[in-house]
């Protein structure tokens, strides 16, 4: 019996990319054929040399070519991994559940993200895991190149020739106050709001700073006293005091009525914010996962 606990501290993700490097002596075909940067093909082979205690590869000439370890342990991985893609191949042509995993803003996973998620339970048999984090574009695109995400969602856009961007919806923002607000009548001012002091969303992504400097230039010179990385910590600090913020319209619709807020008529348009949505392009080798991302992209 194998076992398991030694598997769990191996990325077995390592032994995938070496026996491609193996098949085409090559790291950057290695690199085209499983859709991933040759940077990330270089430093699986370099943590694979490290856990092996052997180069593995060698140069010869203006190719590579393997070691004597390399050798064997290509002749030990052949049969078992062809073993275990028709095992993978069985389980995807039945009625098995699968696993899906999404990785998205905090503010995505109110209805925004409900359409898909149900669309992947009811209609592809999918087990869901989503992950509520705001990913730096490196850590999205890791996760996609390791396999941890089958979905990634964004504010930045993500430039890789492994992986698909494109923009998922965009984001519209409104400016909220408790329903029994003491001064802030049916139509305030552009004065009148600018005197009470504000929430805002912390977060050092550059997409975030760059809309919050948008804003800037409509509310020039608000007095935050309350800042966190939840949209629920903000709609709830606005709903027990006299804080005011600009929230993301499907969280104001979400929560909005449950937390007793109102939104403030204004005539400034506050600008939004674009989605974008990301996945491995070899993932549409998956009759259903095309088929799915079909069905929630964009006409």
């Amino acid at each position: 019996m194998a076992n398991l606990y030694d598997l769990k501290k191996f990325d077995l993700n390592l032994l995938v990319i070496f026996e491609c490097i193996y098949q085409h002596l090559s790291i950057s075909k290695a690199a085209e054929t499983l859709y991933i940067t040759p940077s990330a093909v270089s430093q699986s082979l370099q943590r694979l040399r490290g856990q092996l205690n052997d180069p593995l590869f060698i140069r010869s000439g203006k190719g590579i070519t393997p070691t004597t370890v390399g050798v064997n342990l290509h002749q030990h991985l052949e049969q078992n991994l062809n073993q275990l893609e028709q095992t993978i191949n069985m389980m995807h042509s039945s009625g098995l559940k699968k696993s899906f995993v999404i990785y998205c803003p905090q503010v995505l996973s109110t209805k925004i993200m409900l359409g898909p998620m149900r669309l992947l339970i009811d209609k592809y048999n999918y087990e869901v895991e989503l992950h509520d984090v705001f990913l730096a574009p490196d850590s999205a695109e890791d996760l996609l190149a390791y396999r941890k995400a089958d979905l990634v969602f964004s504010f930045t856009p993500l430039n890789s020739r492994s992986i698909t961007c494109s923009r998922f919806s965009q984001l519209p923002f409104v400016l909220v106050c408790r329903e029994d607000h003491p001064r802030i009548s049916e139509n305030p001012t552009c004065e009148e709001i600018l005197n009470e002091n504000f929430t805002a969303y912390l977060s050092d992504a550059s997409s975030v700073k760059a809309y919050q400097e948008q804003v800037d230039h409509f509310l020039t010179e608000r007095n935050i006293v309350f800042r966190s990385d939840s949209f629920i910590s903000l709609l709830t600090m606005i709903s027990s005091s006299d804080l005011i913020g600009i929230a993301p319209v499907a969280a104001f619709e979400q929560y909005g009525s449950a937390l007793k807020l109102r939104k403030i008529e204004t005539d400034i348009q506050f600008p939004g914010i674009d989605i974008y949505m990301m996945y491995n392009r070899s993932a549409l080798n998956s009759s259903a996962f095309a088929s799915f991302i079909e069905e929630i992209t964009l006409p």
